[in-house]
């Protein structure tokens, strides 16, 4: 897998391909508004992070294409007709773990009143940094358990990319430190998930493919891979949203936990999640430890070879 990246790597930078595309980017707008942070290109929305509490999490609502379209489920910010309405924890784009030495801060919606529910709270929102063709934020984190102990202490930096008048790039750079021992334990749901939109459901046509060319939720699952890309006919227009694992993260390439109804999730702490007789994949962090992982997602077009575009997001 490792001599492949570089051999992809080398072919690119020989090539000039970038994930970018052709150059002419839109201004991207940052702004911070009371508990949500708003992403403009050009004026319009792309997305926004939500940071107050009724949710327990942190999470990205909408997530929209550079036409517009919206590529994560609604529910259950929004009642959408024909949308499902399962796992109202799944709101969009979202970072947590539900395994944590105890504690779920993944599966912790109010309406679940699950007892051993975390809280992600927020502490600051820095680095505001607005621009042609890209802007960027950090937020500071919290983990916090039922009993009022921080567990994690959360920086991520995220900027927002308009390479292209027909791409948009979410990259994360995320920073998880210890405050006591902790332990991720060997499951699938975590680190970070997206529930797509309902068009991109196997049941409505929607199709996944990984880095290797595996196609379809049963084959994916579990499976290892440098990055997946789920395509969709959103109002006749083909989308598909690539979410790539770094390979600098912990165990890449990820496995990833995916399912017929648009669920996705990188998954680097799940082994036995998959196959019950694998060694335990889980992460045991002592008090001050930082585990640092880097995934991008990309909305793009049919057009754009992804195997391209990883290659240029893998780039040192």
């Amino acid at each position: 897998m490792r001599i492949l990246l570089v051999k992809c790597l080398v072919i690119a930078t020989a090539l000039g391909l970038t994930a970018a595309g052709p150059s002419g980017g839109g201004e991207v707008t940052i702004k911070v508004n009371g508990e949500r942070v708003d992403v403009n290109v050009d004026g319009k929305l792309f997305t926004a992070i939500h940071t107050g509490q009724e949710a327990r999490k942190l999470y990205f609502h909408p997530l929209l294409s550079a036409s517009g379209k919206r590529v994560t489920r609604a529910f259950p910010m929004e009642q959408v007709s024909g949308e499902s309405t399962d796992h109202p924890h799944q709101r969009g784009v979202w970072i947590g773990a539900e395994h944590l030495s105890g504690v779920d801060f993944w599966e912790n919606e109010p309406s679940d009143n699950r007892p051993n529910a975390g809280t992600v709270v927020l502490t600051g929102v820095s680095d505001v940094q607005s621009g042609k063709s890209q802007g960027r934020f950090t937020i500071r984190a919290n983990w916090v358990s039922p009993a009022g102990e921080t567990y994690i202490s959360e920086v991520r930096t995220m900027t927002f990319r308009a390479p292209a008048p027909d791409q948009r790039i979410v990259d994360i750079d995320l920073r998880l430190v210890a405050k006591r021992l902790v332990t991720f334990d060997d499951d699938h749901d975590a680190i970070l998930g997206l529930r797509l939109a309902t068009p991109f459901e196997e049941a409505h046509g929607g199709k996944a493919v990984n880095a290797e060319g595996l196609a379809g939720w049963e084959r994916l699952r579990g499976a290892r891979s440098a990055w997946v890309d789920w395509h969709a006919t959103l109002d006749g227009e083909d989308v598909g949203v690539a979410v790539m694992d770094s390979p600098t993260n912990f165990r890449f390439p990820t496995p990833w936990h995916v399912r017929d109804y648009a669920l996705l999730f990188a998954s680097p702490f799940a082994s036995r999640a998959y196959v019950p007789s694998a060694p335990d994949a889980s992460l045991t962090l002592q008090s001050g430890k930082e585990l640092r992982l880097r995934y991008r997602i990309l909305i793009h077009p049919a057009s754009v070879d992804v195997s391209s575009a990883f290659s240029a997001f893998a780039k040192p």
